[in-house]
């Protein structure tokens, strides 16, 4: 998060939900650190995979999670699901004020949108992908040349 850039980008289709495609996203990264992640990707096994990634995660709880299994019962065995919830019912305060960091992901999209447009003007589809990601790889160069910038003239 150190750059701000963009590391990992997967594309869906039309409205499918998001819990199911954290796995690409990190597909490409290992020693991943904190994983903030909205209410959209809370799931028992998108916990695991942040874990078996080498991260911890934060992924944000819904008001009705209880921090059980599937049928109701807490889990014998040490689950990363299980304790991410328990760490955010002891201290809350604690647990928003990493997950709040997620805000630096929100700001990345909103200047890649206010830098290169929150639009894309191709008709079919897999023009539109090639043009977000060419949008994406503009945004890094972008942050990599200010990094440069600064790093040799400040």
């Amino acid at each position: 998060m150190k750059w701000r850039s963009i590391v990992s980008f997967h594309f869906t289709r039309t409205y499918v939900h998001e819990v199911n495609y954290l796995e690409p996203l990190l597909e490409p990264l290992w020693g991943i650190g904190n994983v903030l992640a909205d209410s959209g990707y809370l799931s028992i096994e998108n916990c695991r995979l942040v874990v078996g990634k080498g991260g911890i995660p934060y992924i944000r709880p819904k008001k009705n999670t209880t921090g059980k299994g599937t049928y109701g019962k807490r889990f014998i065995y040490w689950d990363p699901f299980t304790e991410m919830i328990e760490k955010y019912q002891k201290n809350p305060k604690k647990w928003i004020k990493i997950y709040h960091k997620r805000s630096n992901i929100e700001a990345v999209f909103s200047s890649l949108k206010r830098k290169l447009g929150g639009y894309v003007t191709s008709i079919k589809r897999n023009i539109q992908h090639v043009e977000i990601a060419l949008k994406i790889i503009i945004y890094n160069l972008i942050i990599l040349a200010r990094k440069i910038v600064e790093e040799e003239y400040f």
